[in-house]
């Protein structure tokens, strides 16, 4: 790579860096007014491919070496999980009770049983937290999923038929193997570094492609608004439990309890609300997965703004 090209890599890093916020808000508002080409190329499987290309380059950021810091950190890893899978259902039923419809309600049910959002884990690095960490919450609570998310609905009256096996399969391909891939680069070293700033705007980018999408998937009516306000709520108080159980914890570290805890998988979410309750119970979670994605970017902002102080 030569010097200039370096530099504009840099100065691109930096621009992204410094307009992260505005950038997210605009390239949302672009997915809602014109959905038309992000549906089309989510059809062809572009949001999973996005997200893979996201957790690649989170994965560049971490050796194999750091994987230690799961060790550390498991006793508060194991307090998250046991608290999340009992609290977060509980929040999602009672911001459901704004809801009128017993489809729509379902769906804001489906997001309390759903795993750490994907993107969470980038996010996680993007931010400077501990990527490790957020990686083994997303693992272990997909895995949570799987086995308690059909007896918790069930429990609310839901008959839920969730495939363990498209879980586990997504999960390899789009979590997994890119984060692998990413840390190996990162281990090897093979360009010496200097292919980081490259990896950093490709990172950015891919996240804001990633909103652009989940935007697009959105069929707004007027009915939504107490939708929109009931999952704004259970995001509010996932947020709040996640600063509560990352309190005491490094700085990095707090980061990286505080993005999984709040940030729920969206996608996942639609899947097991359109088992559990029908196809209608879906469409709530692209709300969701626009409410997430943006509250995971602004947290990236301000923590960015917070070191640079």
């Amino acid at each position: 790579m030569t010097a200039s090209r370096q530099a504009r890599l840099e100065w691109l890093a930096g621009f992204l860096d410094r307009f992260l916020l505005p950038l997210v808000l605009i390239f949302a508002a672009a997915g809602v007014a014109f959905p038309a080409p992000g549906r089309h190329l989510d059809a062809h499987g572009a949001i999973l491919i996005t997200l893979a290309v996201l957790v690649f380059c989170t994965g560049s950021s971490v050796t194999f070496a750091d994987i230690t810091g799961m060790r550390v950190a498991a006793r508060r890893i194991a307090l998250v999980l046991a608290v999340t899978t009992v609290v977060l259902p509980v929040l999602a039923w009672l911001a459901s009770q704004i809801v009128t419809g017993a489809a729509l309600r379902g769906g804001v049910l489906a997001a309390g049983v759903a795993p750490v959002e994907v993107a969470s884990v980038a996010l996680t690095g993007l931010a400077g937290g501990e990527v490790v960490v957020a990686a083994g919450l997303l693992v272990l609570s997909t895995l949570l999923t799987v086995l308690l998310a059909g007896p918790i609905l069930s429990l609310l009256g839901a008959h839920s038929s969730v495939s363990a096996l498209s879980l586990l399969a997504t999960l390899a391909l789009v979590v997994a193997l890119p984060l692998a891939v990413g840390c190996a680069v990162r281990t090897i070293d093979p360009f010496g570094g200097r292919e980081r700033s490259l990896i950093s705007v490709l990172g950015v980018l891919s996240l804001l492609v990633l909103l652009w999408l989940v935007a697009s998937q959105l069929r707004l009516h007027a009915s939504d608004g107490l939708v929109a306000v009931a999952l704004a709520a259970f995001l509010a108080g996932s947020s709040v439990l996640g600063w509560l159980l990352s309190r005491g914890a490094p700085g990095p570290r707090r980061t990286a309890l505080l993005l999984p805890t709040a940030m729920r998988d969206f996608a996942v979410a639609a899947g097991i609300a359109a088992s559990a309750f029908g196809a209608a119970a879906a469409a709530p979670l692209g709300i969701y997965g626009v409410l997430v994605l943006v509250f995971g970017a602004v947290t990236v902002y301000v923590s960015r703004r917070h070191r640079a102080t």
